[in-house]
């Protein structure tokens, strides 16, 4: 698991602080008489009109783009429904605590978005991707609170066209919350899922151990 200290947070892709307005900045009787330093620089503050404008933009960059998302999690293991061993969801949370227990997980920090109809799983440093799921083959979504030491857990459950069984990815989401996860990659799925763009073949970040 991790804190809120990485550089990753919750926030739409392709906006930066620089993107937002000026913080307000405090008048100061001193600045009438000796100047602001942005008067200085023959630098002025933005408008009114521009500051709305920006702002309008990013409302519009918002409703255009509402399944894009961009969140830090930790993929912990991903759980076979083979219909034998684990036949159910709950069978599969069951396995992921005997594991735990016996320190056999092993959990890797990636950064969870939605390009192009895939669910899609990189690198947080080198940005590689790691797994691409198709919107169409998430299943069921579910959001999993204080059950175990992982207590912020999500799960997607997957049926791909080749694969029999289906599998069940469990993501540990400390920084922003299974829930809101859980919510917004819902909303991906529903808005989404029609529009799918062709995938090259990825590493398979799918152990499943016994």
């Amino acid at each position: 698991m991790f804190g809120n200290t990485g550089p990753f947070s919750y926030a739409p892709r392709g906006f930066s602080q620089e993107d937002h307005p000026q913080q307000r900045r405090a008048f100061r009787q001193d600045d009438a008489t000796r100047g602001a330093p942005l008067q200085r620089n023959n630098m002025s503050r933005p408008s009114a009109k521009s500051i709305y404008k920006q702002r309008k933009e990013y409302s519009d960059s918002l409703n255009k783009h509402p399944d894009n998302f961009h969140v830090r999690v930790e993929h912990l293991f991903t759980c076979e429904l083979d219909g034998q061993e684990v036949k159910t969801m709950d069978e599969c949370l069951a396995k992921l605590k005997r594991l735990d227990g016996k320190g056999r997980l092993w959990p890797q920090e990636m950064i969870m978005e939605v390009q192009g109809g895939y669910l899609l799983l990189s690198d947080i440093e080198t940005k590689a991707e790691l797994e691409s799921l198709p919107l169409l083959s998430i299943v069921k979504t579910k959001a999993v609170l204080d059950s175990c030491a992982y207590n912020s857990l999500l799960t997607v459950t997957v049926q791909e066209r080749n694969k029999r069984n289906r599998q069940v990815f469990m993501f540990q989401c400390e920084e922003t919350g299974a829930e809101q996860v859980k919510s917004d990659l819902d909303k991906a799925v529903q808005r989404g899922g029609d529009v799918v763009e062709p995938r090259r073949e990825i590493p398979d970040i799918r152990y499943n151990v016994t």
